[in-house]
Protein backbone atom coordinates (compact mmCIF):
# COMPACT_ATOMS: atom_id res chain seq x y z
CA UNK A 1 0.00 0.00 0.00
CA UNK A 2 1.77 3.25 -1.09
CA UNK A 3 -0.95 5.40 1.19
CA UNK A 4 -3.36 4.64 3.49
CA UNK A 5 -6.60 6.18 5.09
CA UNK A 6 -4.34 7.81 7.47
CA UNK A 7 -2.14 9.21 4.96
CA UNK A 8 -4.08 10.17 1.50
CA UNK A 9 -4.55 13.63 2.40
CA UNK A 10 -0.71 14.16 1.81
CA UNK A 11 -1.44 13.30 -2.16
CA UNK A 12 -4.62 15.05 -2.59
CA UNK A 13 -5.92 18.56 -2.07
CA UNK A 14 -9.37 17.65 -0.81
CA UNK A 15 -10.25 17.32 3.26
CA UNK A 16 -12.91 15.58 5.16
CA UNK A 17 -15.68 15.35 4.58
CA UNK A 18 -14.84 14.91 0.84
CA UNK A 19 -12.19 12.40 0.77
CA UNK A 20 -13.28 9.78 -1.39
CA UNK A 21 -10.31 7.78 -1.48
CA UNK A 22 -8.20 5.68 1.19
CA UNK A 23 -6.11 3.32 -0.09
CA UNK A 24 -3.77 4.56 -3.04
CA UNK A 25 -2.55 0.44 -4.28
CA UNK A 26 -0.63 1.43 -7.28
CA UNK A 27 0.84 4.05 -9.28
CA UNK A 28 3.53 4.11 -12.42
CA UNK A 29 3.60 7.47 -14.61
CA UNK A 30 0.16 6.48 -16.93
CA UNK A 31 -2.57 4.87 -14.30
CA UNK A 32 -3.00 4.29 -10.22
CA UNK A 33 -5.28 2.46 -8.78
CA UNK A 34 -7.03 3.46 -5.61
CA UNK A 35 -9.70 1.85 -3.10
CA UNK A 36 -12.47 3.42 -1.07
CA UNK A 37 -14.53 2.09 2.40
CA UNK A 38 -17.83 3.80 1.60
CA UNK A 39 -19.08 4.57 4.69
CA UNK A 40 -22.33 4.85 6.00
CA UNK A 41 -22.41 8.47 7.19
CA UNK A 42 -20.25 9.73 3.37
CA UNK A 43 -22.42 12.39 2.15
CA UNK A 44 -22.63 10.75 -0.72
CA UNK A 45 -24.75 7.94 0.23
CA UNK A 46 -28.42 7.83 -0.33
CA UNK A 47 -31.18 5.20 0.19
CA UNK A 48 -27.89 3.14 1.39
CA UNK A 49 -26.13 3.11 -2.31
CA UNK A 50 -23.50 5.59 -3.09
CA UNK A 51 -24.65 8.13 -5.47
CA UNK A 52 -23.40 9.35 -9.16
CA UNK A 53 -21.70 12.52 -7.86
CA UNK A 54 -19.35 10.25 -5.47
CA UNK A 55 -18.76 8.01 -8.56
CA UNK A 56 -17.41 10.73 -10.45
CA UNK A 57 -15.66 12.23 -7.46
CA UNK A 58 -14.19 8.82 -6.91
CA UNK A 59 -12.66 9.20 -10.10
CA UNK A 60 -11.61 12.68 -10.00
CA UNK A 61 -9.81 11.93 -6.42
CA UNK A 62 -7.64 9.05 -8.34
CA UNK A 63 -6.81 11.11 -10.98
CA UNK A 64 -5.36 13.64 -8.32
CA UNK A 65 -3.66 11.26 -6.34
CA UNK A 66 -1.62 10.00 -9.12
CA UNK A 67 -0.72 13.53 -9.67
CA UNK A 68 -0.16 14.47 -6.35
CA UNK A 69 2.20 11.11 -5.87
CA UNK A 70 4.29 11.99 -8.78
CA UNK A 71 4.82 15.31 -7.81
CA UNK A 72 5.69 14.12 -4.24
CA UNK A 73 7.89 11.98 -5.88
CA UNK A 74 9.76 14.81 -7.66
CA UNK A 75 9.52 16.95 -4.64
CA UNK A 76 7.30 19.75 -7.03
CA UNK A 77 4.27 21.09 -4.88
CA UNK A 78 0.51 19.01 -5.44
CA UNK A 79 -1.50 21.18 -7.90
CA UNK A 80 -5.21 22.18 -7.34
CA UNK A 81 -6.72 20.30 -10.59
CA UNK A 82 -10.25 20.95 -11.63
CA UNK A 83 -12.70 19.11 -13.66
CA UNK A 84 -12.85 20.61 -17.67
CA UNK A 85 -15.42 17.88 -18.36
CA UNK A 86 -16.78 14.55 -18.04
CA UNK A 87 -17.46 12.33 -21.14
CA UNK A 88 -18.89 8.99 -22.00
CA UNK A 89 -20.20 8.22 -18.84
CA UNK A 90 -21.35 5.47 -17.88
CA UNK A 91 -23.35 3.99 -14.65
CA UNK A 92 -24.15 0.49 -14.50
CA UNK A 93 -24.76 -0.06 -10.82
CA UNK A 94 -24.08 1.85 -7.47
CA UNK A 95 -22.42 0.51 -4.75
CA UNK A 96 -23.75 -0.11 -1.34
CA UNK A 97 -23.14 1.30 1.58
CA UNK A 98 -20.02 -0.36 3.68
CA UNK A 99 -18.57 -2.07 0.90
CA UNK A 100 -15.34 -1.44 -0.68
CA UNK A 101 -14.46 -0.22 -4.33
CA UNK A 102 -11.47 -0.19 -6.49
CA UNK A 103 -10.88 2.85 -8.83
CA UNK A 104 -8.31 3.26 -11.76
CA UNK A 105 -7.23 5.87 -14.11
CA UNK A 106 -5.13 5.32 -17.30
CA UNK A 107 -3.95 8.61 -18.44
CA UNK A 108 -4.73 8.53 -22.36
CA UNK A 109 -3.23 12.18 -23.10
CA UNK A 110 -1.23 15.26 -21.61
CA UNK A 111 -1.19 18.01 -23.39
CA UNK A 112 0.33 21.44 -21.07
CA UNK A 113 -1.86 21.95 -18.32
CA UNK A 114 -4.90 19.10 -19.45
CA UNK A 115 -5.15 15.62 -18.93
CA UNK A 116 -7.33 13.09 -20.03
CA UNK A 117 -7.83 10.24 -18.12
CA UNK A 118 -10.01 7.03 -18.74
CA UNK A 119 -11.36 6.13 -15.08
CA UNK A 120 -13.19 2.99 -14.09
CA UNK A 121 -14.82 1.96 -11.06
CA UNK A 122 -15.14 -2.09 -10.44
CA UNK A 123 -16.56 -4.03 -7.19
CA UNK A 124 -15.92 -7.76 -7.40
CA UNK A 125 -15.09 -8.11 -10.79
CA UNK A 126 -18.08 -6.25 -11.78
CA UNK A 127 -17.68 -2.50 -13.93
CA UNK A 128 -20.01 -0.36 -11.76
CA UNK A 129 -18.84 3.20 -13.57
CA UNK A 130 -16.68 4.65 -16.32
CA UNK A 131 -15.74 7.66 -17.85
CA UNK A 132 -13.47 9.68 -19.95
CA UNK A 133 -12.15 13.10 -17.76
CA UNK A 134 -10.45 15.73 -18.67
CA UNK A 135 -8.48 17.72 -15.79
CA UNK A 136 -6.90 21.22 -16.04
CA UNK A 137 -4.20 21.33 -13.38
CA UNK A 138 -1.08 23.56 -12.99
CA UNK A 139 2.19 21.65 -12.02
CA UNK A 140 4.96 24.11 -10.36
CA UNK A 141 8.40 23.05 -11.66
CA UNK A 142 10.00 25.58 -9.38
Amino acid sequence: MLATRQTITQYIPQRDPIVMIHNLVEVSDEHAVTQFAIDTDNIFVEDGYLAEPGLVENIAQTAAVHVGYQCQQKNIPVPIGYIAAVRELKIHALPKQNSTITTSIRIVNQVLELTIAQGKIEQDGQLLCSCEMRIFAKIQTN
